[in-house]
């Protein structure tokens, strides 16, 4: 089984809406009495801060991680928690990703930090506009940023909407279904909170709700609505909106206690919502398990508002919680379930992997796929290998269950269960970060018409080999969206002579090597290739289309998938071979 490590949304991320429903009885924060800071670059800090060391360099260090959105305890102890904080600020900045704060990761940490950085504020607080767009700066634009970055942007926390946050901004919109105009209005907003609104919660039974509320309504009120149907079974996403479902489970609640299940909400349905919500008493108010206030590793025997945030969440993923903020065995067993069926290891204990599934649907480490048997994403001569290695993983048939999990895990990513069934689509795949998207009609001079690329989701040829690097490696070889001269300049990519190529190598077309159309990625020397393609009347192909030599995989021609084909069908010579390495 692989894990998965993409920060991408697979199910909707639960709004803490309980906090004006129930007394909130927040624990008091968790930074602990840590050393005095000591800046990074100091005589007094190694030139390499790594796991295991304790001081006030590691404090220093996490109150820098914690300005860049990382939200772990400040302890000054240099543990698995901040290890994995480091790790996700270098894959964020497009830092070797290693775990080890070096010289780079110390300057990338200052930077538009230490009081520069503007802290996150909500976007659909009063304090941010209604539209946030290009040119503006402060904390909405961070929260802004740090949302994009949890759906696959690599961008650098500064608070300041500039032209890399817009091409951010609009390829989110491109793959949320948006119109992709770079304004960050209502629509996107609710989208980058996975599709839930973080409308404030007000309490049923307060003067600011109506007496009776009904289907349409869009307002805090609603937030509350929903977060107690939960509480009783019904498993909604709060998102603050009266719509159907809500409406349906309001009467399926009415029905089960015995009112009239008319789907109005009046003083006897608030009564009876209210009503065993803790207990008989009043839950904690919940508290992201993200935040400095909850233990990294969650566990039986817990009090508090972090314990009503994971029942709450744990509910909308169907469990059957009373929300009373307790750990107790119900909680542990519903921790257990959970993780059996998000593959992750059955211990009970709420720790960073099954906190990130329970937001996210994934597990938040790094930007790549890990497969198996291994720690990290791949590095140096070991990207080609781990590339070939995904792309039979996502393209063949499923051998086991593991792998048929991790497919399915891909379609509800991406949208496509194996990389067999992408389509190719002109210009897919040039976001701002790797992924299929939707493409572009300009240049476009294919025989299928309408140009089929500006409502179809996909890739292209360099859309294809970046997105497999992207998950093999966590590099983006066409950083912004760049095409096949892009990708053939990059940094990562040494030119080979052709008998040198192996397995991983990328293989580029065109007039010369500042001209190039076309790009595969190698495969070896002996390939049995067993599909015929010829059936297309659209199809380039030269014979042999079958047999055994060298191949590609390839995402190639509108009308085809992603497929593996013969070197020998590209009637053109290649003007160069390429080995991919750190």
């Amino acid at each position: 089984m692989l894990r998965s490590t993409l920060r991408r949304r697979l199910v909707p991320a639960l709004v803490a809406g309980l906090a004006a429903v129930l007394i909130d009885l927040a624990a008091p924060t968790a930074w602990a009495v840590a050393p005095t800071p000591v800046n990074l670059n100091s005589s007094s800090c190694p030139t390499k801060i790594q796991q295991g060391e304790s001081d006030g360099c590691v404090t220093e260090l996490q109150k820098l991680l914690d300005q860049h959105g990382q939200s772990i305890t400040v302890d000054g102890s240099f543990g698995p928690s901040t290890y994995g904080a480091v790790r996700i600020f270098q894959s964020q900045s497009g830092i070797a990703v290693d775990g080890i704060v070096g010289p780079r990761t110390k300057q990338s940490l200052y930077n538009n930090s230490a009081g520069g950085l503007p802290g996150p504020v909500n976007l659909n607080s009063p304090d941010c506009p209604a539209t946030v767009q290009q040119g503006q700066s402060g904390g909405c634009v961070t929260e802004l940023q740090n949302l994009l970055n949890q759906h696959g942007a690599t961008l650098v926390l500064d608070g300041s909407f500039g032209p890399a946050t817009l091409t951010a901004v609009k390829s989110f919109q491109s793959g949320a279904g948006l119109s992709a105009d770079g304004l960050v209005g209502p629509a996107t907003k609710n989208a980058l909170y996975n599709g839930t609104s973080s409308i404030p919660a007000v309490d049923l039974r307060s003067p600011s709700c109506p007496a009776t509320l009904q289907s349409g309504e869009i307002d805090g009120c609603v937030t509350t609505l929903q977060t107690l149907l939960s509480a009783h079974g019904q498993h909604l996403a709060v998102d603050g909106d009266f719509g159907p479902a809500t409406l349906t489970a309001v009467k399926s609640f009415q029905s089960g206690a015995g009112l009239s299940a008319d789907g109005l909400v009046g003083p006897a349905t608030k009564a009876a919502l209210y009503r065993d919500v803790g207990s008989g008493t009043s839950a904690p108010g919940p508290i992201n398990l993200t935040s400095p206030s909850c233990p990294a590793n969650m566990q039986q025997g817990e009090r508090d508002g972090c314990v009503t945030e994971l029942q709450n969440l744990l509910n909308q993923h169907g469990a059957s919680l009373t929300l009373d903020g307790i750990f107790g065995p119900a909680t542990a067993s519903a921790v257990e379930s959970f993780q059996s069926d998000a593959l992750l290891p059955v211990d009970g204990i709420a720790g960073p992997h099954t906190k990130a599934a329970l937001y996210n649907g994934t597990i938040v480490l790094v930007g790549c796929e890990i497969p198996d048997g291994m720690t990290e994403c791949a590095t140096g001569d070991g990207m080609a290998a781990r590339a070939v290695n995904l792309a039979h993983y996502y393209y063949d048939a499923p051998k086991s269950a593991s792998q048929a999990a991790d497919q399915v895990r891909l379609k509800q990513r991406y949208g496509f269960g194996t990389v067999g069934a992408i389509p190719y689509v002109w210009g897919g795949g040039h976001g701002g970060s790797p992924g299929p998207s939707y493409g572009t009609c300009q240049g476009y001079t294919g025989a299928i018409q309408p140009c089929p690329a500006a409502s179809t989701k996909g890739l292209d040829c360099s859309g294809f080999v970046r997105l497999i690097y992207k998950m093999a490696a966590a590099i983006d070889i066409a950083p912004g969206g760049g095409g096949t001269n892009q990708e053939i300049k990059n940094a990562h990519l040494h030119a080979v002579p052709r008998s040198d190529l192996r397995p991983g190598d990328l293989i580029f077309w065109g007039a010369g090597t500042d001209n190039t159309d076309h790009v595969a990625m190698y495969l070896g020397s002996e390939y049995v290739v067993t599909t015929d393609n010829s059936a297309s009347p659209l199809n380039p192909y030269s014979p042999p289309l079958t047999g055994t030599g060298p191949a590609v995989i390839e995402a190639w021609f509108t009308g085809s998938h992603v497929g593996i084909h013969l070197l020998s069908q590209h009637s053109r010579p290649p003007v160069g071979y390429y080995h991919v390495k750190g």
